[in-house]
């Protein structure tokens, strides 16, 4: 029963994360100050603490099924990865186009959309089909 509460936490910070790093994408692509705002109250409310409970409960949904050793777990990991490491990025452009007052919308923003819809398709498919 506990597996199952976690699972259900890891699964809404999940979504969470996801969706703040699409409102993060979206907004950083947008040059007024009130969007790049909204972007950056999506990352500090949403998408940071979302990015914690998931690190948090992924793992320890890992041990507790064992999984540890199959090589489905490790080509997700990958991808959280990558997702995680977008959102460092996307997190700290952000908070340097405030801090300067920039007005152009860097490349980043671009490709963050299609790379976090695309990895969270990966990670899906992955944990549902667990193909190996």
């Amino acid at each position: 029963m506990l597996y199952l509460w976690i699972k259900a936490v890891h699964l809404i910070a999940v979504i969470t994360l996801i969706a703040g790093m699409v409102t993060m994408a979206l907004g950083g692509r947008l040059t007024q100050p009130e969007w790049r705002g909204i972007a950056r109250q999506a990352d500090y409310r949403l998408a940071s603490p979302a990015l914690i409970v998931v690190w948090l409960t992924g793992p320890t949904l890992a041990i507790m099924a064992n999984w540890w050793s199959t090589p489905w777990l490790m080509v997700k990991l990958a991808l959280v990865l990558v997702i995680s490491g977008l959102h460092g990025r996307l997190s700290a452009t952000l908070r340097r186009l405030e801090r300067d007052g920039a007005t152009a919308s860097p490349a980043l923003f671009q490709r963050a959309l299609p790379v976090t819809l695309l990895s969270m398709a990966g990670i899906v498919a992955l944990v549902i089909v667990k193909p190996f």
